[in-house]
């Protein structure tokens, strides 16, 4: 593990890739029990470009795609962290 906190350096890379184009990785949570769980998330197009349309598509991840590790624990482990991610990128979850 490197610089941050979360499991390994690239799910940190993908977390702060939120709202651009390509893959990214973001916190979601449960509106039933309030719980946050980890989605990957692609997207055809930058947060900023307005122009054609936009593409989106999402998945729950249980596990890190890089590592392996339990995602459920890395909340569990920073949960404060993981509540900051969840408020800074949450508009860029699909509503369902």
């Amino acid at each position: 593990m490197g610089n941050n906190i979360f499991c390994c350096d690239s799910l940190s890379i993908a977390l702060n890739n939120a709202g651009n184009s390509g893959f990214s990785v973001l916190i979601a949570m449960n509106t039933f029990n309030k719980t946050y769980f980890f989605v990957q998330q692609y997207r055809t197009k930058d947060k900023d470009d307005k122009t054609g349309i936009l593409t989106v598509g999402e998945v729950v991840i249980k596990f890190c795609p890089w590592c392996g590790c339990d995602l459920d624990e890395v909340i569990n482990d920073n949960f404060e962290l993981a509540r900051a991610t969840y408020k800074k990128n949450n508009e860029f979850l699909l509503e369902f």
